[in-house]
Order: C-alpha cells, then structure tokens, then sequence
C-alpha cells in the first residue's frame, strides 16, 4: 500500500514531545515518530476499491484520512457515512498495515559545509560565481 507524501507532511497526526525522563544520561533524538495504520477500503457489494484510509487508531473512533482511488487528495471523512461511488454499497478495510512515520527537518544540502579542511576546486569556483552574481545583483 502506498502512503501518500501529503500524509507525511500532514499536521493530523501531530504528536506531543515524550515527557523528559529526570536522568540527565540519556540524549533523546528530535526525530518525531508516529505509528499510523494505513487500510485499504473496498466496497463489501461491488468489491471495488473505494481508497486508502490513514489513521492514529484502528478501528478509528471518528474520521479519518481517506485518499479516493485515483485521487492524490486527501479529506478527512467518517468511515461509517463512506459509500461505494459505483452502486453505493457500504465500505469495509479489507487490508490494515501498520507503518512508521518519521518527520525530519529538511536538510539544505546547498548550505552543508565541510566541517575541515581545504575545499575542492569545484566547491571553490562555485562559491566564487555565487559571490560575483551576489555582487553583481547588489550593484
């Protein structure tokens, strides 16, 4: 099943930091972790595929992310209200996974500098025309 990229930077699954432990040893990451369950919806008459849904629980208590089939939108949307869009059948997960969610920080590979040491030839040329059309802009 595939999680669609919007899922990732969705703020519907927006998780509070763990509460810090008082040993002062122990470093924790700034990485947020989230576990999701990812089902696959289907009509229960027809058989067809109505769309993903995406969820902090399962079975969810109240709506949901659904993505439509052949859509790359996603709507929040109560499963229970959920009809098939062919013959309007009701709607059942006929696949539930569980998947991991990690948020990082982008990284701007542009600005990442070497830490040490004398920079390639190419690095140095290329920040040196960078400098002349800052320069030139400025002018």
């Amino acid at each position: 099943m595939f999680i669609p990229e919007s899922a990732y930077r969705s703020s519907e699954f927006a998780q509070t930091p763990p509460p810090s432990s008082s040993s002062t040893s122990t470093t924790t990451t700034s990485t947020n972790r989230m576990t999701v369950f990812v089902a696959e919806i289907a009509c229960i008459m027809c058989s067809r595929t109505v769309g993903t849904a995406i969820d902090a629980c399962w079975p969810p208590a109240g709506s949901v992310l659904l993505q439509a089939e052949g859509s790359t939108v996603l709507r929040r949307i109560q499963l229970n209200r959920l009809r098939c869009p062919d013959c309007g059948g009701y709607t059942e997960a006929t696949e539930v996974t569980t998947r991991l969610l990690r948020r990082e920080r982008p990284i701007d590979w542009q600005n990442d500098q070497p830490h040490r040491g004398r920079p390639p030839r190419w690095l140095v040329a290329q920040r040196a025309v960078a400098a002349s059309l800052r320069e030139h802009r400025e002018a």
